[in-house]
């Protein structure tokens, strides 16, 4: 199940919160009273505290039920998402009310002519929450969208860093006597794969089989730095090539396996990227990974673009080198 990250319940701290929580819910009530039978300080008295039980009770409910008000598969489309949200705060709403009406007329024995305060209340409330749950919504937007744009901008810096740079260019210059056609074809890859970031920068998505051309033209690249130890392979069939994804979801996770994958590992290495429908799967043999070890930011948000689009990243446990998965929303 997948909820959304926008919601915190209680914000500003429980006790702002709950003041706040009584302010709208009473002072609304207690001047509707005022407006429909006089100014009875018993009536407003009674309609302050009946709207800010209301407010509490309510406002304060969906801010505990959030995560699960808002959970959902993350494969489900988003109108049925929204709608499986709305029928399960319309499922709690109900049960609320009841027992507020309940509780108003068997326990406190108010007369029928105080269930409009109490309607008041109900009203009062869902409009609180109403703003709470938009609010969300539209910080969740700008949290992805920044996401989004921290994740161009560490991908691009992951690739385009002087290391990286400067080691294909030295190799590229050091093949210009030796193997001119060589340095031509490195100079070549380092040309297309800037060019291709560059392109990726400025999509929103793009297909799998330019994310793959891409990482092609980034190995290449690094077999001039690793000469023959390195070996790669990318199965990506002809029918996923038109899938849509991210720009430069993939591209982290290779520059990750090249810099702590085999950095420090003496020996041939090899990388196998195999792609399905609905399943990218990244194996490299290099001195793997600590189960539970903490993801880098470039990780992360992989896993947070992913996420966004209804995906899933996981490290299954291998007996060497690592292994990525990337689950596809079908």
């Amino acid at each position: 199940m997948h909820w959304n990250p926008g919601i915190r319940p209680f914000p500003g701290g429980f006790l702002r919160w709950v003041s706040r929580a009584i302010l709208l819910g009473g002072l609304p009530s207690a001047l509707a009273q005022a407006l429909l039978t006089g100014p009875s300080p018993t009536y407003m008295a009674i309609s302050f505290g009946v709207g800010a039980v209301c407010a509490v009770v309510l406002w304060g409910s969906y801010e505990l039920l959030s995560p699960w008000i808002q959970a959902h598969p993350p494969d489900l489309d988003p109108g049925w998402a929204a709608i499986l949200s709305l029928c399960k705060w319309m499922l709690v709403y109900a049960v609320l009310v009841a027992i507020l009406l309940v509780t108003s007329y068997r326990v406190l024995h108010l007369p029928l002519s105080a269930f409009f305060v109490v309607v008041m209340g109900l009203l009062l409330s869902s409009l609180v929450v109403s703003v709470r749950s938009t609010t969300a919504q539209v910080a969740l937007a700008r949290t992805l969208e920044q996401s989004r744009a921290r994740a161009n901008l560490v991908a691009l810096k992951s690739q385009l860093s002087p290391h990286t740079l400067f080691n294909a260019l030295n190799a590229a210059a050091s093949l210009v006597s030796k193997s001119p056609r060589d340095a031509e074809r490195a100079i070549e890859h380092l040309s297309l794969l800037l060019r291709r970031i560059l392109e990726a920068l400025e999509r929103e998505t793009w297909t799998l089989g330019e994310e793959v051309d891409l990482i092609r033209h980034l190995l290449e690249l690094e077999k001039i730095r690793f000469g023959a130890r390195l070996s790669f392979s990318l199965g990506l069939p002809e029918a996923c090539r038109e899938q849509p994804i991210p720009p430069l979801l993939l591209l982290p996770l290779v520059e990750n396996s090249l810099k702590h994958g085999f950095r420090r590992k003496v020996g041939p290495c090899s990388l196998h990227l195999a792609v399905e429908p609905t399943l990218i799967r990244l194996v490299d043999d290099g001195v793997g990974r600590q189960p539970g070890a903490p993801e880098g930011i470039g990780l992360r948000t992989v896993r947070q673009r992913l996420e966004a689009i209804g995906g899933r990243l996981q490290w299954p446990e291998v007996d060497s080198g690592c292994t990525v998965e990337l689950s596809l929303c079908p």
